[in-house]
C-alpha cells in the first residue's frame, strides 16, 4: 500500500536532518587543522573560486581541477559570508552526511516501520569511517549523499510509483556526475539494473525513462562540461574523463594496482563494522533457504553492485565504498528490527536467562547502546600516534615558513618539490605557489625545496626545514650567475612530480 507524502517528508525528517548536521558540526569544530593533501587541494579549489570569481572551472594553485566542482559550490556559499576556513571546506561533508542519514531513516521507515528506521540511522552512525569522512574535506561524501538519493528515489518510485520518487531518482543521478563525474551515473544505473534484472523486472525500465528528466539531466551536466572544456580544453578532458574516470577503471595511463580483490573485501567488513555483521546474518539465513522481500534484495543488490564495480576496477580507494554504507545499515536495521520483534513475540519458561535475552534484545535497550556508541564516536578523532607527529611537524614547518616571508615576497617552489606537501603549503599561507628552477631566481627570493637540495650550482641559504617531509625553505641571497635562458623556459612550465594522495 502507498504510503503518503507525509510519511516520507514530515516534520520527523526535518529535525532528524538538523540534528545529525549540527552533531556534524559539533564535530568539525573538534578537528584538527587541515594538513594532508586530500583536504588541502579541494581547499585550493574553494580558495579560487572565493579570490578571482571562477566558478564554472576554478583552478587549484595554477593546475586543473581532477574533480567536478559541486562540493566546491557547497563550499564556496558559506564562506562568502564567513569566509575561508577549515569548517566552511569541510561544511559540504556535514551537509552530505546529514542527507545520507535522513535518506537512511525514510528507507527504513518506508519498509520497516519507525523502528527500523531509528535503528537503520543508527547503526549507520555507528560506523567510525561514516563519522570520519563526513568532517573531512573530500568530494567522497556528497557524492555519496547523491547516489543515496538516487537509489531511494528509485526504489520508492518502484514501491509506490510516485512521480516525485522518480525525479529524486534522476536528480540526484544528475548531481553526483557533478560531484565526481560519469561515475555518478554509473553506480545507480547499474544497481538500478541488476536489481530490475534479479526481480525479472527489466520492463520497468521503460517506464522509469523519462525524457524531460534526460533532457533536464543533459542540460546541467553537459552544459557544464560542455563550458569547462572551452575554458580547459583537451587537457581537461584528459584529466577528468581519460585520467580519473577510464584509467582508474581499467588501469590505462599512469593509474596501476595499488590494492586487490581481497583488500577492499577486507575494507568492506573492518570499515563498515558493526553494521557489516549483518553481511555474515544474512549469509546464513540465505544458506538455511530463507529468501528477501523486494526491499532486503534491493539493498543487498544496492552494496553488491557498487562493490564488485570498484574491486574490479583497477584504482581501488577505501573510501570508494562510502555509497554502500546506507545499504549495509539498513540491512542491520531490518535485522535488529527483526530480532527484537521474535524476541518479543516468544513465550517459555521464565529462566534467568530467557529474562536477560528479552531485557537485552529490548528496543530501548539496542537504541539507548547505538546512541551511545553514536555520541563516542562523534567525539573520536584519528589524531594520535605516528599521524599526531606528522600533523604537527607538517604545521610547525608551514608556520614557520609563513612567519619568515612576507605576504608580498615571491616565493617559489622548485620542480623536483613534492606536489602533495605543496598543496598543503599552499592552502595553509593562502597563497598560489608557482613553480620555478632556482637557477631562474633573483636575489631574495624564496623557495620551497627538497631537504637535499644535493650539488647545485646555485648559492642558496635555508632558513627552515623539515626532514621528516623532505621540504625546506631557502632563499638566494644574490642572483644566479650560471647560463639561464633555455634552462629557466623549460623548467618554469615544470608542473613537478604528483604526490600520493
Amino acid at each position: 500500500m502507498a504510503t503518503g507524502k507525509a510519511e516520507i517528508l514530515d516534520s520527523k525528517v526535518l529535525a532528524i536532518f538538523f540534528l545529525v548536521f549540527a552533531a556534524m558540526c559539533v564535530r568539525l569544530l573538534l578537528s584538527p587543522p587541515i594538513w594532508n593533501h586530500g583536504e588541502a587541494r579541494e581547499g585550493l579549489v574553494i580558495q579560487e573560486i572565493l579570490r578571482d570569481g571562477e566558478w564554472i572551472l576554478p583552478l587549484r594553485n595554477g593546475e586543473l581541477p581532477s574533480k567536478p566542482p559541486l562540493f566546491h559550490w557547497i563550499s564556496a556559499l558559506p564562506a562568502l559570508v564567513f569566509g575561508l576556513s577549515d569548517f566552511t571546506v569541510r561544511l559540504p561533508s556535514a551537509l552530505g552526511a546529514a542527507i545520507v542519514a535522513v535518506t537512511t531513516f525514510v528507507l527504513g521507515r518506508v519498509v520497516g516501520g519507525p523502528v527500523t528506521g531509528w535503528l537503520s540511522m543508527g547503526s549507520l552512525l555507528a560506523i567510525y569511517e561514516f563519522w570520519d569522512t563526513g568532517t573531512q574535506a573530500r568530494v567522497d561524501m556528497i557524492f555519496s549523499a547523491c547516489v543515496a538519493i538516487s537509489l531511494a528515489g528509485f526504489f520508492l518510485w518502484y514501491r509506490d510509483g510516485r512521480d516525485g520518487a522518480r525525479a529524486a531518482c534522476y536528480l540526484g543521478a544528475i548531481f553526483a556526475v557533478l560531484a565526481k563525474g560519469p561515475v555518478g551515473v554509473a553506480l545507480p544505473a547499474i544497481v538500478i539494473a541488476s536489481f530490475l534484472l534479479v526481480e525479472g523486472r527489466l520492463g520497468k525500465l521503460r517506464l522509469l525513462w523519462s525524457w524531460p528528466l534526460i533532457a533536464l539531466g543533459l542540460a546541467i551536466d553537459a552544459g557544464w562540461y560542455a563550458s569547462a572544456y572551452y575554458i580547459g580544453g583537451r587537457e581537461f578532458i584528459v584529466l577528468q574523463i581519460q585520467r580519473e574516470n577510464i584509467d582508474r577503471a581499467f588501469g590505462m595511463g599512469a593509474v596501476v594496482a595499488d590494492s586487490n580483490f581481497f583488500t577492499m573485501a577486507f575494507w568492506l567488513i573492518t570499515r563498515t563494522l558493526p553494521s557489516s555483521v549483518v553481511l555474515l546474518w544474512s549469509l546464513i539465513r540465505r544458506v538455511r533457504g530463507e529468501r528477501e522481500d523486494a526491499a532486503g534484495t534491493f539493498f543487498h543488490t544496492w552494496w553488491i553492485s557498487i562493490f564488485m564495480l570498484f574491486a574490479l576496477a583497477v584504482g581501488k580507494r577505501s573510501v570508494y565504498l562510502l555509497p554502500v554504507y546506507p545499504a549495509i545499515a539498513l540491512l542491520a536495521g531490518r535485522a535488529i528490527s527483526s530480532m527484537i520483534a521474535g524476541n518479543e513475540r516468544g513465550v517459555g519458561a521464565e529462566s534467568s536467562g530467557c529474562i536477560f535475552a528479552r531485557r537485552f534484545l529490548s528496543t530501548k535497550v539496542i537504541g539507548v547502546s547505538i546512541v551511545v556508541m553514536d555520541l563516542i564516536l562523534m567525539l573520536v578523532t584519528r589524531s594520535f600516534s605516528k599521524r599526531l607527529i606528522v600533523e604537527k611537524a607538517r604545521l610547525a614547518f608551514i608556520n614557520e615558513v609563513g612567519a619568515i616571508v612576507p605576504a608580498q615576497a615571491s616565493l617559489f617552489a622548485t620542480p623536483a618539490f613534492d606536489n602533495s606537501e605543496l598543496f598543503v603549503i599552499a592552502y595553509r599561507l593562502r597563497r598560489d605557489i608557482n613553480r620555478k628552477s632556482l637557477v631562474c631566481g633573483e636575489r631574495n627570493e624564496y623557495f620551497l625545496a627538497p631537504f637535499d637540495l644535493g650539488q647545485t650550482s646555485v648559492e642558496t641559504r635555508v632558513l627552515a626545514s623539515s626532514k621528516m617531509h623532505d621540504a625546506s625553505l631557502v632563499t638566494l641571497p644574490s642572483a644566479p650567475t650560471v647560463p639561464r635562458d633555455e634552462e629557466c623556459l623549460r623548467t618554469s612550465s615544470y608542473a613537478g612530480p604528483v604526490g600520493k594522495p
